[in-house]
């Protein structure tokens, strides 16, 4: 493993190495910055989205919003109730951090572990 490498993502760099990035940065930056952890989550959560999309058939481009995405796929795939929870936690909280600029500990605590979960 890398210095600076998650222990808790670490088994995403074999599905995709920005999954571990993203994940990465995102548990680097709760000590100092718990706002940018849960931006850098949505990011994850998106990026599993673009993923189950592409493997679907589920078509998008750059102008299709997460949530559309979300949509698309879950019409498709029919997601279980708690993956779609998980999806849709990681980008309400995400979005929250965007436009409020602040997060508390707590928050961010509660966004990896949706993460972790929903990587698993």
């Amino acid at each position: 493993m890398n210095i600076g490498a998650s222990f808790n993502f670490s088994f995403l760099k074999e599905h995709d190495p920005i999954f571990e990035h993203l994940a990465t940065n995102a548990e680097q930056a709760f000590a100092a910055d718990p706002n940018t952890t849960l931006i850098k989550l949505r990011q994850l959560g998106e990026a599993f989205a673009q993923e189950v999309a592409a493997r679907c058939g589920v078509l998008f481009d750059d102008t299709t919003s997460q949530s559309d995405l979300f949509f698309k796929i879950h019409r498709q795939v029919a997601f279980e109730p708690e993956i779609k929870e998980l999806f849709h936690t990681l980008r309400v909280e995400g979005n929250r951090a965007i436009h409020e600029f602040k997060t508390k500990h707590k928050e961010a605590m509660d966004g990896l572990k949706v993460a972790r979960d929903l990587a698993v």
